[in-house]
């Protein structure tokens, strides 16, 4: 049964269940070492811990013949203190008022390879009214799926673990909210996700 399940992450069915079970213990292992303060955000009044997330449309700033523009994204995001960002926040003042999260996301990438992004980050209330909340977000990590001919694709992919930082902006209406990420120069993403 566990296998079918994760035999939905990939057509490279073996890499999609190692992807998937280490990006899995990655997430659940940073969640479970998080400590007690500030474990939700507040989005409109309402507390949320989770954001999940699916691609709506895609675009590469200078489309060529092989670049994938269905990228199967789905992501989940849990808010609140972690040990990741936490020195992060004791050391930059600036920080202090952001909301720390932690990121996983399986996806498609531009060469039509199962991807697996898992990252830390801070998203931070720009502006709000009514029932209406805008956010900045960057989360920075690792990521893994660029192989063989695509491997040089992406900057310091050498052993097929590459770091990655992505900026996003994410307008909230209520629980539900709509993202443009920005993935490096390459092109720009739209999601739309669900806040629990």
């Amino acid at each position: 049964m566990l296998k079918s399940k994760l035999r939905f992450f990939s057509n490279d069915s073996a890499f999609g269940q190692r992807s998937a079970l280490v990006a899995t213990c990655l997430f659940a292992s940073s969640a479970a070492v998080a400590a007690e303060p500030r474990q939700t955000i507040d989005i409109n009044g309402e507390a949320v811990k989770y954001n999940l997330s699916t691609s709506l449309w895609t675009t590469h700033f200078n489309p060529r013949p092989e670049h994938n523009n269905t990228q199967r994204f789905l992501g989940i995001e849990r808010y609140g203190d972690n040990f990741v960002t936490r020195p992060l926040q004791q050391r930059f003042e600036r920080l202090a008022e952001a909301d720390p999260m932690l990121g996983i996301a399986h996806f498609r990438n531009s060469f039509d390879q199962s991807t697996i992004f898992a990252y830390a980050g801070f998203t931070q209330a720009i502006w709000q009214r009514e029932s209406w909340q805008a956010r900045v977000k960057v989360g920075a990590g690792f990521i893994h799926g660029y192989r063989n001919e695509f491997q040089d694709k992406i900057p310091f992919n050498s052993f097929g673990t590459a770091p990655a930082a992505i900026p996003s902006l994410t307008l909230h209406y209520q629980r539900f909210n709509g993202e443009m990420i920005l993935f490096g120069t390459s092109g720009v993403m739209l999601n739309v996700g669900y806040s629990f």
